[in-house]
C-alpha cells in the first residue's frame, strides 16, 4: 500500500502562521531617536516648517561666507562692525583685505576665481567694498519641505505594490514574517530617499546658497540624508 505524503497542509499551515506574524510587524521610516539630537531637531523642523525668533540676543546671526559658517559665532571675530539697513534687519562687515597678487609659481595656469553658489538669484549682499560676513536678521521662517509624510503621500500606490509582493514571497518562496517586512523597509527607505533626492520644494535661497556646496534643498554635507534608515518593529524580537 502506497502512503502518500501531507504536504499541502504544513505549508498552509505555515503560511498562515507567517501571515498571523506579519499583523503584529511594522516598518518605521525617518530619523530614528537613537540619532543625534540635532539631527532629530534639523529633520522636525524642515519636515513641519518652522519660524525661529531670536533668543537673549537682539539679532540671529546669518553667514554670508564659508569663513562665517566655519566659525560658528560672529564673536570669534574682532574686527566685524555693524551696518544697519532697516529696524530689525542688517550686516556685520570688515574691511576687505588687500588683494594679495598672486605668485605666478605656485598658480596652476587655469585658475578660476570662485563664484557665487546663489543658483542663478540675486546675491543678497549690498554692493559695496567690504566683506560682508553675516546678515543679522530678528526671525527667520524656514518653509515646510516635508520628506517623510510627502514621499508617502506621493508613494501610496508604489507602497501598495510592494506590500504585495512582500505576501507573494510568503506563500511562494518561503520568507518569513520579518524577511517580508524587511523587504518592504528596504523598498520604502529607497523612496524616501528618492524623494528627498529630486522632488523638494521650494528650492534653497540665495542666502543659503552662499554657504553651501550644493543646490538641492536640505543637503550640504549629506548628514541628514544619510541619518534616514527604517526599522522593522514589533514581533517576539520586540
Amino acid at each position: 500500500m502506497r502512503i502518500l505524503k501531507d504536504t499541502v497542509r504544513p505549508e498552509l499551515a505555515r503560511i498562515k502562521r507567517e501571515l498571523e506574524a506579519l499583523k503584529g510587524l511594522s516598518v518605521h521610516i525617518g530619523i530614528m531617536g537613537d540619532s543625534e539630537n540635532d539631527l532629530l531637531m534639523i529633520a522636525r523642523v524642515h519636515e513641519y516648517g518652522a519660524t525661529i525668533n531670536a533668543k537673549n540676543v537682539k539679532h540671529l546671526a546669518i553667514p554670508l561666507t564659508d569663513e562665517a559658517k566655519g566659525a560658528k559665532s560672529p564673536r570669534q571675530f574682532d574686527d566685524l562692525r555693524f551696518i544697519p539697513v532697516s529696524p530689525g534687519y542688517g550686516f556685520l562687515v570688515r574691511d576687505k583685505k588687500p588683494h594679495k597678487k598672486p605668485d605666478k609659481a605656485r598658480q596652476p595656469a587655469q585658475h578660476k576665481a570662485k563664484t557665487q553658489r546663489t543658483g542663478g538669484k540675486k546675491d543678497p549682499r549690498p554692493n559695496e567694498d567690504y566683506e560682508w560676513m553675516y546678515m543679522l536678521v530678528e526671525s527667520v521662517t524656514i518653509p515646510e519641505r516635508s520628506f517623510i509624510r510627502t514621499s508617502y503621500d506621493t508613494g501610496k500606490s508604489t507602497l501598495e505594490d510592494i506590500c504585495k509582493d512582500a505576501v507573494d514571497g510568503i506563500i511562494r518562496h518561503q520568507w518569513t514574517a520579518e524577511q517580508a517586512m524587511d523587504f518592504v523597509g528596504k523598498w520604502a527607505l529607497e523612496m524616501t530617499r528618492g524623494y528627498f533626492n529630486t522632488k523638494l520644494t521650494p528650492p534653497k535661497s540665495a542666502t543659503t546658497q552662499l554657504t553651501s556646496t550644493q543646490y538641492q534643498p536640505l543637503f550640504d554635507t549629506g548628514r541628514l540624508f544619510r541619518s534616514i534608515v527604517y526599522r522593522v518593529e514589533g514581533g517576539g524580537g520586540a
